[in-house]
């Protein structure tokens, strides 16, 4: 089933950053599980593949925010049943003058 997914928090710890310099419509992202996370147990955190020393170093993962939880409920279950859930950034929207940037992805969830 392919739907989308807002990601939320893209304007903490410097992720507006991240997001302005390396974040392409078309990209993979990796997602990742944080059931144990303080603020909702469903959670499930977005990361960016970003270049570590212009690529010399392969690359490092950039965490970009969290999957929406009104979306992250019913991903976190698929994810904990064993399903493969896979994301790509549809769009983004981050102007210079625009605080926080705003990203949407194509998530695909797959037995």
């Amino acid at each position: 089933m392919r739907k989308s997914a807002i990601v939320a928090g893209t304007g903490f710890e410097g992720r507006d950053i991240t997001i302005k310099k390396h974040c392409r419509e078309g990209m993979v992202v990796v997602l990742r599980r944080e059931p144990h996370n303080e603020y909702d147990n469903n959670a499930i955190a977005v990361y960016l593949k970003t270049p570590r020393f212009g690529g010399l170093f392969g690359n490092s993962l950039a965490q970009i925010g969290h999957i929406k939880a009104s979306t992250a409920k019913s991903l976190a279950k698929a994810m904990d049943s064993g399903t493969t859930v896979t994301g790509i950034v549809k769009s983004y929207w981050a102007p210079e003058d625009r605080e926080f940037p705003r990203v949407t992805l194509e998530i695909t969830d797959e037995i």
